[in-house]
């Protein structure tokens, strides 16, 4: 998706929840959030479906992925990147708790 539109800056994804960042002066689709998030998300998800094999040769999609969004606009860097290390705290805690549960049950083990 960055290929495709030059005002995206940064990317992050966790699970099924995607971020990306615009410049912050970008006029793309002069700035209307129905728009912005319609074609960011039906071009992310044609993209995904699209590149599957490529990183994923030998699994096939087992459904046609779905996502949804949203616009939102952050008032100062700092509450931007608070927001971004919000989204990779989260991501860690999520792992760690799959990683652990996912442990205790092929131990065999219950809680």
């Amino acid at each position: 998706l960055m290929d495709q539109q030059a005002d995206i800056v940064l990317a992050f994804g966790q699970s099924d929840e995607f971020s990306f960042v615009l410049k912050k002066h970008s006029t793309l689709y002069s700035r209307r959030s129905s728009k912005l998030t319609s074609v960011l998300v039906s071009t992310f998800t044609a993209a995904y479906v699209h590149l599957w094999p490529t990183y994923f040769p030998n699994l096939p999609l087992q459904y046609l992925p779905a996502f949804d969004s949203r616009a939102v606009v952050y008032p100062t860097d700092d509450v931007l990147r608070d927001y971004m290390a919000w989204r990779q705290a989260d991501c860690h805690i999520n792992n760690q708790y799959n990683t652990c549960f996912w442990s205790l049950v092929h131990s065999g083990k219950s809680a």
